[in-house]
């Protein structure tokens, strides 16, 4: 359920550095760009200029004569807590990148852009009102701020990273979300003018590359456009070098993650899996399970044809030591039993281009990953993060879920059967039966009420028109024999 970000304590690792050289690095970078841009010698912005590719990702993708101009001509900007730097429906005419510090994204859902707007002519630039607002009450003590009211906290934008920019690229330049800061942070502002100088065709081709992604998935295909527009505004692209792990196996499932390009292996520890979910552990034999359903089966069938509920038998479970379990120090293979315990990792397949990264872990409902992903070339990402996965298909579009269901069924059934031994990932093995026989038992249900309702014999129209004139005509008998039995009674 997503709720309201909670206060919460100030992060070290998002505050200004506590290493010696990095804070001076980090005083020299704010000393040059708090200067007028006309006083920013190319000197000082050569000195600098690594230490913005190093801490943004924006930086990193652009050329020296880009992030030259970007350095000479930006806007320092610093802030305390809970300032609101953008707010839904309002009209952008900036972008930032954050230095030092963390905001957080808040969106109403309710809003209706056209009523709620700000009247333009009266305040052309409320961000420069809220900062002159900000110095006036410098001295005062603030009143924190009631973040409710704009809505949905979404997540959260920390130190390196940009937001703001899709206003700059929309026709109408509206906000599309509320931003609020969540400490004292530093930030660089980027006008209008310098960002379609320097990077607005940048950022137009990666925009539109995130919303061909989107239109070209099967997933999203029956979305409707507002939605698919939300999802290629939360898409995240990161990009991974040469053994580079994307996702370490017990770590707690944080959204799914599309591979664009580049190629990673799967690699699962199946030793793990007893601690991780220890609630399916001892893992039953599933040979021993499909026996029991057929004999479950079997029962059904005889009981539906004999029709003779006295002769059915109270189902009574077997017990577990009849079973036979998989147990956390064991494993089926020899070699397995050989290392005495040992833990050991088992490449289970290799994923590319259009693969799905914790699909697996959204169709069997666990909330840690079951495997770890390193990348054996370098490989580009897209992210979707949990609170908008939860958003945007949870709750909007709930059916993407079963399709990822689908998916993983098949899928990873092909993958099991390329297994030498056919125990190596029991876990696999176990939650694929389940979720299988889960949705054998659903469509045999399903079939069974179709059936009972094709066996009922529904009379027809006929029937019920002769019932209910056969029915009025003795209710009309009834009433003139009592009007004339009162009749006699008066005359008596």
């Amino acid at each position: 359920m997503l709720m309201d970000r909670p206060s919460s304590p100030l992060s070290t690792s998002s505050m200004r550095p506590i290493d010696i050289n990095s804070a001076h690095y980090y005083d020299k970078v704010i000393s040059v760009i708090t200067k007028k841009p006309s006083d920013r010698s190319n000197g000082d912005i050569s000195q600098i200029k690594s230490w913005f590719q190093k801490k943004s990702d924006l930086f990193n993708q652009l050329n020296d004569e880009i992030i030259h101009d970007l350095v000479k001509n930006c806007e320092f900007m610093k802030t305390e807590r809970d300032f609101l730097l953008i707010e839904q429906g309002e009209k952008g005419d900036c972008f930032f990148i954050i230095l030092h510090g963390s905001v957080s994204i808040y969106i109403n859902t309710t809003l209706e852009l056209e009523k709620d707007l700000p009247d333009v002519s009266r305040n052309p630039d409320p961000l420069a009102e809220r900062r002159e607002s900000m110095g006036q009450v410098e001295d005062e003590k603030i009143k924190e701020l009631d973040r409710s009211k704009y809505g949905i906290y979404v997540g959260e934008i920390e130190c390196g990273k940009s937001f703001g920019e899709l206003a700059l690229i929309n026709a109408d330049s509206v906000r599309n979300a509320t931003i609020i800061t969540d400490e004292t942070t530093d930030l660089i502002v980027i006008g209008r003018d310098l960002y379609n100088r320097c990077i607005k065709s940048f950022h137009a081709k990666e925009f539109a590359e995130r919303k061909q992604f989107v239109e070209s998935n099967p997933l999203f295909d029956k979305w409707h456009p507002k939605y698919k527009k939300q999802l290629a505004m939360s898409l995240k692209k990161e990009k991974f070098h040469f053994e580079s792990v994307i996702i370490k196996q017990g770590t707690r499932f944080d959204g799914l993650r599309f591979i664009i390009s580049g190629q990673a292996k799967v690699i699962s520890d199946p030793f793990q899996h007893s601690t991780q979910y220890s609630h399916f552990y001892p893992l039953p034999n599933i040979e021993d399970l499909k026996k029991e359903e057929a004999r479950e089966s079997l029962r059904r069938e005889l009981s539906a044809l004999t029709g003779a509920n006295g002769l059915k038998q109270k189902r009574t479970s077997r017990p577990k030591s009849s079973l036979n379990v998989y147990t956390s120090s064991e494993s089926s293979s020899p070699r397995a039993r050989s290392t005495s315990g040992r833990r050991r990792q088992l490449e289970f397949c290799l994923v590319a281009s259009q693969e799905i990264l914790g699909d697996f872990e959204v169709a069997m409902n666990l909330n840690t990953f079951s495997y770890s992903i390193t990348c054996m070339q370098e490989t580009e990402i897209y992210v979707l993060n949990q609170t908008n996965f939860e958003r945007l298909i949870e709750k909007r579009n709930p059916q993407v879920i079963k399709m990822i269901k689908n998916s993983v069924m098949e899928k990873y059934s092909v993958r099991m059967s390329w297994m030498k031994e056919k125990k190596d990932i029991p876990l696999f093995r176990y939650l694929l039966y389940k979720t299988e026989e889960t949705e054998r038992r659903k469509k045999l249900k399903s079939e069974r009420q179709r059936t009972m309702k094709t066996n009922i014999n529904i009379p027809d129209d006929d029937y019920f028109s002769t019932l209910f004139h056969h029915t009025s005509h003795r209710r009309i008998k009834r009433m003139k024999y009592s009007r004339s039995i009162s009749r006699q009674g008066l005359f008596v």
